[in-house]
């Protein structure tokens, strides 16, 4: 409802005019108390907040003249349509001064009471709709001023298009991306890019003209010029109105360039790498291959003239011919854990429920002599919990895990092994733990790499692939592997694999 607001003395014309008011459905406003001091006119009016202001004139026309001149010169009410209520019919000179004055209308109270009231009514309905539109009208503005900044913003291409599909906006980012061929973007070129589109329509007549939703369709945009080619890849939306009548379409689309020569580079760069490991898995198979037969030679003729020649040998000789066997045999271990590190890699896997508990034990049986040796004690309870894996290569990896714990123990301590696993969601936490020598922090990720010791061969016994293999039977079976050591205290291996489903029956130990 419009405010009007009535600067009138009381009398018999201010209750005529509130009346009429009335009756035609609205509610005339008083002013604050004290409105008639000239110095606290306008602050009462704006305090009003009125869409109309009428002011009334009793004899004097020149006070309501000041009056409403006041109004005209402050910051806010000078704004405000107001007219001047007198109880006469006005002369022609009357007519001017108060227009002169600023009022947008002069009514005579001698005039039909619903004729005036109808005057003022209106007056301050035109101004209540000014006013509303004005609000809405500065609201959309600021709304479209912030729409305009994301869209500039962006950080992908954006482009509106019209129902024919032709561009007729497009963001700052938009534009870098294309450069000199935003032209040949929009369907207004004569030979839109419809190039590797897998056959399809350009994505802008599909969502614009056929009001399809596109999602991540490939687009390449070639330059005649240059010999250049733009890979885009675009998402469109049409556009309808209120009524669904076809407006356009919105093209959200990305420079994937870069991204795809990436991508095709790094494939080759797969393909050769995969030819130069089945190269190198070949090699390794190929010299194994070779090497067992002259290794097996020389430990046998070693061992031959040990066994026939042995009294006829000085010390030296026998020296150099156990150093002769021993190292054959070392070589021999070498060649047949890089072998295993190959097949690691490359064997199939023959996933079944198994419990923990069983590879766990069948290592401790292939460890039997380095565990009666050592006098270690392994901690393994009777039942652990089921993972989804290969039960031989559970079995490699614990006996490289608890082999190195015995090789790697103190001296001066008895060494322990403990096993143990928790299920942890759906992966299954295995913790092997020792109190041996421990590992420098700074060692941790590397004692995973090939041949990569701690120690050396002449300290500890060892190829250094242990842990490599280990690394990679977890890997193969989608899990994780790391250490937490501190040296002179111990170290534990963690290891995570994905825990067997629980409707399946697992292979008992």
């Amino acid at each position: 409802m419009a405010r009007i607001l009535l600067l009138m003395d009381h009398g018999v014309d201010r209750v005529k005019v509130v009346t009429a008011l009335r009756d035609a459905g609205q509610s005339p406003i008083d002013p604050a108390p004290g409105w008639d001091a000239p110095a606290r006119l306008v602050q009462a009016v704006e305090r009003a907040t009125p869409d109309v202001v009428v002011i009334g004139c009793q004899a004097d026309l020149e006070a309501a003249c000041a009056r409403c001149e006041l109004l005209m010169e402050g910051d806010t009410t000078r704004y405000l349509p107001t007219m001047i209520a007198i109880p006469h019919h006005p002369s022609e000179t009357e007519a001017i001064r108060v227009f002169a004055a600023g009022a947008r209308d002069l009514v005579s109270l001698s005039d039909p009471m619903n004729l005036v009231s109808a005057r003022i009514d209106n007056m301050a309905r035109l101004n209540y709709l000014r006013r509303t539109f004005r609000k809405h009208h500065d609201a959309l503005t600021a709304r479209n001023e912030e729409l305009d900044r994301i869209f500039e913003t962006v950080t992908s291409g954006l482009a509106i298009v019209d129902e024919r599909g032709r561009v007729v906006r497009m963001n700052a980012r938009g534009r870098e991306i294309l450069g000199a061929q935003v032209g040949r973007f929009g369907l207004d070129d004569p030979t839109p890019a419809t190039t590797a589109t897998g056959g399809r329509e350009h994505p802008i007549l599909r969502a614009a003209v056929r009001g399809e939703s596109v999602r991540g369709q490939r687009v390449e945009l070639s330059s005649g010029r240059t010999g250049g080619e733009r890979v885009l890849v675009v998402d469109a939306e049409p556009l309808f109105g209120e009524y669904g009548q076809r407006l356009g379409g919105l093209v959200v689309f990305r420079d994937e360039t870069d991204s795809i020569r990436m991508q095709e580079t790094l494939r080759g760069k797969a393909q050769e790498l995969a030819q130069r490991t089945e190269e190198m898995e070949a090699f390794v198979y190929t010299a194994s291959h070779d090497m067992k037969s002259p290794l097996w030679t020389i430990r046998r003729y070693a061992a031959m003239i040990l066994e026939d020649q042995g009294e006829a040998l000085g010390d030296e000789a026998h020296h150099f011919l156990e150093r002769i066997e021993v190292n054959a045999a070392r070589l021999g271990r070498l060649v047949e854990d890089l072998v295993r590190v190959v097949k690691v890699g490359k064997m199939e896997l023959f996933l079944e429920p198994v419990a923990v508990d069983r590879p766990a034990r069948e290592a401790l049986r292939n460890l039997d002599a380095a565990v009666r040796q050592s006098g270690a004690r392994v901690e393994l309870p009777s039942e652990l919990p089921a993972v989804l894996a290969d039960p031989d290569r559970l079995v490699d990896l614990f006996e490289n895990l608890i082999g190195n714990a015995i090789k790697y123990r103190r001296p001066e301590v008895p060494c322990v092994v403990s096993v143990r696993a928790v299920v942890e969601g759906e992966n299954v936490h295995i913790q092997v733990q020792d109190n041996g020598m421990g590992i420098p922090e700074d060692q941790f990720e590397r004692i995973f790499g090939l041949f990569q010791r701690l120690h050396t061969r002449d300290q500890i016994e060892g190829s250094g692939l242990g842990l490599a293999i280990v690394q990679r039977v977890v890997e193969r079976h989608g899990g994780r592997i790391w250490v937490v050591s501190s040296l002179g205290e111990g170290s534990t291996f963690h290891v995570v694999l994905p825990a067997a489903p629980a409707n399946e029956a697992v292979t008992p130990a």
